[in-house]
């Protein structure tokens, strides 16, 4: 009985193994173009004209850097998401980034049907390439000393863009 209950706790293990090797070469694959090490540095413009400078460590806090395409479906479902974690984690500085949009009007029409607390900065294709962003949305935690401390493409619930800042301030 000892010995049947050993290899079904050995099978699990070997089993949740493989499923996190499996995870974990995805998540390289997904994010190995983007940047990584240092933060890039853009000087960037909100939907109301106001200029700064993206990731904005100033203040010695970790920011979420999260760009997004209006046209991009995933996006829509994340945005409640950062609008939830910047009420109930102040410390954390959000800066939204548009990129791959026909227009400010683009920007704006999806800022208001997803109720988006602002600022929201227009990106270019230059702001994408210098992130490595190939796809949408596309996250970065930077800590206080503009150093990348995670990045993801693709959805991320509340709870896992929570997960990813607390561990980027724990390791820090």
């Amino acid at each position: 009985m000892k010995q049947v209950y050993r290899r079904r706790v050995k099978a699990v293990l070997i089993q949740l193994g493989l499923i996190a090797v499996v995870i974990g070469g995805m998540n390289y694959l997904k994010t190995r173009h983007m940047a990584s090490g240092s933060s890039p540095k853009s000087q960037l413009i909100d939907v109301a004209g106001q200029t700064a400078l993206v990731p904005d460590v100033r203040e010695g806090r970790i920011s979420l850097v999260y760009f997004f395409a209006p046209w991009c479906g995933v996006c829509r479902l994340s945005m409640g998401n950062l609008n939830e974690i910047r009420r109930e984690m102040p410390d954390v500085n959000i800066q939204i980034v548009a990129l791959d949009y026909e227009s400010k009007d683009d920007v704006t029409r999806f800022i208001n049907e997803n109720q988006i607390e602002p600022p929201v900065y227009m990106g270019n294709d230059l702001t994408g390439a210098a992130w490595g962003v190939s796809g949408y949305p596309s996250y970065f935690i930077v800590d206080q000393d503009s150093v990348i401390r995670s990045r993801t493409v693709g959805y991320s619930s509340k709870f896992g863009i929570m997960l990813h800042t607390f561990w980027a301030r724990l390791f820090n």
